[in-house]
């Protein structure tokens, strides 16, 4: 009587695991959610780490927020094309925690945009490279 209850016990922890790996976008292939009209992916182009920050409803918004283990971003929309970006990076692959910061404001236009960019090396290691890009949806989708 036991084993068929702890089989399902079981069965239900992985399946909400996998769930909620799902949902946190943990799962390859699959993108991280949108969190308030705004969306992080992280993607890998040639070893150079690129952050991408998605943003909806940039027509009625005029700002968005997020705050993760390794970004804190504060994005405001200050005209029909005019943005200011105050976003800080946390790295914490080396000690102590390298954290580095943008703030900025220039016109955006739909589509992707590379807006800066970093680069560290550790000694004896190569040079490391990241990107910071922004997505706009295009108003005519």
């Amino acid at each position: 009587m036991k084993r068929p209850f702890r089989f399902l016990a079981i069965v239900g922890l992985l399946i909400l695991s996998l769930v909620s790996a799902w949902r946190g976008g943990l799962l390859p292939g699959v993108p991280a959610p949108w969190h308030d009209d705004l969306r992080i992916l992280h993607e890998d182009r040639d070893g150079t780490a690129v952050m991408v920050v998605e943003l909806r409803n940039t027509g009625t918004r005029t700002r968005w927020r997020s705050e993760g283990e390794d970004h804190r971003i504060d994005i405001r929309r200050l005209g029909p094309t005019l943005y200011e970006l105050d976003i800080t990076q946390f790295d914490d692959r080396v000690e102590p925690t390298l954290r580095r910061r943008m703030h900025t404001e220039l016109q955006l236009e739909p589509g992707r945009t590379e807006v800066g960019g970093f680069r560290f090396t550790e000694p004896g290691k190569p040079v490391q490279r990241q990107l910071v890009e922004i997505v706009l949806p295009d108003p005519a989708a």
